[in-house]
């Protein structure tokens, strides 16, 4: 199987990649993966040694178990732990940023998420035990949103006369008319609306998807960048399948 890859898209959180010779089966095999194989830190016990604010340590402690961390998959393996801490005292408000770590390689990403106000008074004292663990066990260790969808293509079955409504129709603007056919300008953007499809007085045309062509789309949560995610999941499909074949292989024996 041969396949051609394509960056369609390449920011700080997000990377959208056109990827041509894969199945269905393939590509939600690779978000299946992404979602539940790659590993990222995440807090998963917290201990409380004084909190008197507003918000009641069980509440407390499941916003801190989504707080997004700053991941080290080099330096770190699956079910190793990491110890943060905070102490805050009123008035004020408690954010990310005032969690501090005992690796300095490992923070947390966004440092102006609110925990809880604070009047004067009140005080936070915890400490935090984060953990590298899959999202498998828990959707707080996901590492990315992630998708995909089929490229489409546009076909006229029978003769067109060049009306043009459905070019006028498009909301999207991507057809044209080139010498007696309409073609989509911009395959990659056709959502399959059927604005074009419902307006063709005669119903000839049809969108249809273009087979083995698809558009991943990742976007990042922050503990891993993009392509280390998609690595990640990459290994872990191809751990996997050589453990599938050698149970395959067990059974001739």
């Amino acid at each position: 199987m041969v396949f051609e890859i394509k960056v369609l898209e390449r920011k700080a959180n997000t990377l959208n990649i056109l990827i041509k010779g894969a199945s269905t089966e393939l590509m939600n095999a690779l978000r299946r993966a992404i979602l539940t194989e790659v590993p990222t830190l995440a807090i998963e016990e917290v201990t409380f040694f004084d909190n008197n604010s507003v918000v009641f340590d069980e509440m407390l402690a499941h916003r801190l178990a989504l707080l997004p961390i700053k991941t080290s998959l080099k330096t770190l393996k699956k079910g190793e732990s990491v110890k943060l801490w905070i102490e805050k005292e009123g008035p004020g408000t408690a954010y990310s940023k005032d969690i501090k770590s005992s690796d300095p390689d490992i923070e947390i990403i966004g440092k102006k998420i609110p925990l809880t106000k604070l009047a004067k008074g009140q005080k936070i004292k915890a400490e935090m035990l984060a953990v590298l663990n899959s999202g498998k066990e828990h959707a707080k260790w996901q590492p990315a949103i992630v998708g995909y969808r089929q490229v489409n293509k546009i076909t006229i079955n029978g003769e067109c006369d060049l009306c043009e409504a459905c070019i006028k129709e498009c909301p999207k603007n991507i057809l044209e008319a080139k010498g007696k056919k309409i073609v989509l300008t911009d395959a990659l953007e056709c959502d399959a609306c059927n604005a074009c499809r419902n307006n063709c007085e005669k119903g000839l045309i049809s969108i249809v998807p273009e087979e083995g062509s698809f558009v991943l789309f990742l976007e990042t949560h922050g503990q891993l960048e993009n392509e280390e995610i998609l690595y990640s999941a990459i290994e872990a499909l191809s751990k996997k399948t050589t453990e599938f074949k050698k149970e395959i292989s067990s059974l001739k024996e």
